[in-house]
């Protein structure tokens, strides 16, 4: 009897040991994933395929969600389409963009073991990255130039899509590019989140997307 309450003792200790605040930020972590759009396509890719090609299903439903995303953005720019639901809709890219890199990279159980990944799938994650990095830099020019350009001094009142991606780029690598600067305190915000958002991409999944592998295959 000893013996039992000592081992269960230790479970539940070593169940105490990670305090309160990282039990809160797993469960939001969780929550965020399933609020998740490209895990619908995912989870609608296995529903239609069978389970024998489960996990080829789910990689062919991330490229059509990257595929459609950028659509989205570039046919927002070519039209200038604005309103506060396609804002909102935005923001919301933008955050479950890096959110998937940062689940899957870095969070998920497989991320925290990559040594028997083949290199293919090595080269895989690394070009979503960049593919999502870049993403990011396409998403803030849009809100540069067509929601808070007025957050934004530009140089002879220049506001064109070129501009807007050559600012967002170097605004993100924490650059700037000619006379165009954010000239409000929310303007500055802005700029700010995309430099905190090109730090997580850069030092953080960065980090963990070149492991490496034994693999030959």
């Amino acid at each position: 009897m000893k013996i039992k309450k000592t081992k269960m003792q230790k479970s539940d200790i070593i169940k105490r040991g990670n305090g309160f605040l990282y039990p809160i930020f797993k469960f939001l972590i969780i929550i965020v994933k399933y609020i998740n759009l490209v895990e619908l396509f995912k989870y609608s890719a296995k529903c239609i395929c069978s389970k024998e090609n489960a996990v080829e299903a789910s990689r062919v439903a991330v490229d059509i969600f990257i595929v459609l995303k950028w659509l989205f953005v570039i046919a927002l720019c070519r039209f200038g389409c604005v309103n506060t639901f396609l804002t909102i809709l935005v923001w919301y890219l933008i955050i479950t963009n890096l959110f998937t890199y940062f689940y899957y990279h870095i969070w998920a159980d497989e991320a925290l073991k990559t040594d028997e990944f083949s290199k293919d799938r090595i080269r895989r994650r690394f070009l979503n990255l960049i593919l999502a990095f870049a993403f990011s830099i396409f998403c803030f020019a849009y809100l540069f130039q067509f929601v808070y350009f007025a957050d934004i001094y530009w140089n002879d009142n220049d506001v064109s899509f070129i501009n807007a991606i050559m600012f967002s780029f170097n605004n993100a690598l924490g650059g700037s590019y000619d006379n165009i600067n954010p000239q409000t305190s929310f303007g500055n915000l802005i700029c700010s989140i995309e430099l905190f958002t090109t730090f997580i991409f850069a030092t953080l999944i960065l980090s963990r997307s070149i492991p490496q592998t034994n693999s030959t295959d």
